[in-house]
């Protein structure tokens, strides 16, 4: 056929060159062809496409679109440009926010991460028996509702019928009065200590199965070198660690910033005492439930939402770099 052929897998009647063997070209497939080979594959994760696309991306570019302008949620929104961001910035409630948000967050990382590390540390090298047993006692508080351990948390540490108080009595011989839920010293340790306890079991969880994952010939190389204990810690281990550290401090991170059942609940939403526990999550809510400035509260949104990119982007860069 003088070196050309038709096309039969198409149909189109395509010619295409031969080299008189005659062997046949295949066309590459279309945009069309593909989809059709794999409905079933896009029949099946479609709902989801369309669920985040409801209730996931419209939602988003609403917000971004909301906080350009001045809306109270009923009359008709009209756009004022970047005001809401200066009034955002501008506002003395903002900075005391991001201060007990940044206080807070450096607060419960190092110590959640830290005590963390140093219980996956001893589990893995001297416990023997019951390591799962261990396992699910400190996974125990994830389970419950930060709303519900902030209630125990406002009881315990009540002013007159509150637990610590009355050991505090007990110790000292004193009856000790300290209303610590009112205090702008004392209520942002506690939520600290919320929150570490919360996630304690779950930093440790992610370090016991990195700490299980190095090889053990590496500890017992190190060992016929001449190191001790110490310089295996410091040389092989924390090493070996420092992906699956950096992971959990910004896990820590991201969770810090998004901030609000706990200083919402002990402070029945007043953000405290001289606000020593608002926090960029309370501000929110606040800002668009109470206020109902939801132009305002949408660009608030998108400041949380850059001030948790940086703080990602940074422990990212520090993890190349470490690593």
């Amino acid at each position: 056929m003088n070196g050309r052929q038709v096309d039969t897998r198409t149909g189109s009647g395509r010619v295409a060159a031969g080299s008189g063997s005659g062997s046949a070209v295949a066309s590459p497939a279309g945009l069309g062809d593909r989809v059709r080979a794999h409905r079933n594959f896009y029949l099946m994760v479609a709902p989801f496409f369309v669920l985040f696309g409801v209730f996931g991306l419209v939602p988003i570019v609403a917000a971004f679109w909301i906080g350009f302008t001045d809306w109270d949620g009923l009359d008709p929104a009209h756009f004022v440009g970047l005001d809401n961001y200066v009034s955002i910035v501008t506002d003395p409630t903002f900075g005391k926010a991001v201060f007990n948000t940044v206080y807070i967050w450096l607060g419960s990382t190092l110590v959640t991460v830290g005590a963390a590390f140093v219980l996956a540390y001893l589990i893995n090298e001297y416990v023997v028996f019951g390591r799962s047993f261990l396992r699910m006692v400190f996974l125990l508080p994830l389970l419950a509702a930060p709303a519900v351990i902030a209630i125990i948390m406002s009881v315990l540490f009540s002013t007159n019928a509150g637990l610590v108080n009355a050991f505090l009595s007990f110790v000292s011989g004193d009856r000790v009065t300290l209303d610590w839920l009112a205090s702008t010293v004392w209520i942002k340790p506690i939520i600290i200590v919320m929150i570490t306890w919360r996630f304690l079991g779950f930093h440790m969880l992610l370090f016991v199965a990195g700490l299980q994952s190095i090889p053990r010939e590496l500890y017992d190389a190190a060992r016929v070198d001449g190191a001790g204990g110490r310089q295996v810690f410091a040389r092989v281990t924390v090493p070996l660690m420092l992906p699956i550290i950096f992971f959990s401090a910004t896990s820590s991170t991201v969770g810090a910033f998004q901030l609000f059942d706990e200083p919402f609940v002990l402070t029945n939403g007043t953000g405290g005492t001289d606000q020593a526990a608002e926090v960029l999550g309370t501000m929110l809510y606040r800002t668009a439930f109470t206020d109902f400035r939801f132009g305002t509260a949408s660009a608030l949104s998108w400041v949380m939402f850059a001030l948790i990119a940086v703080f990602t982007i940074v422990n990212s860069r520090l993890l190349r770099v470490r690593t």
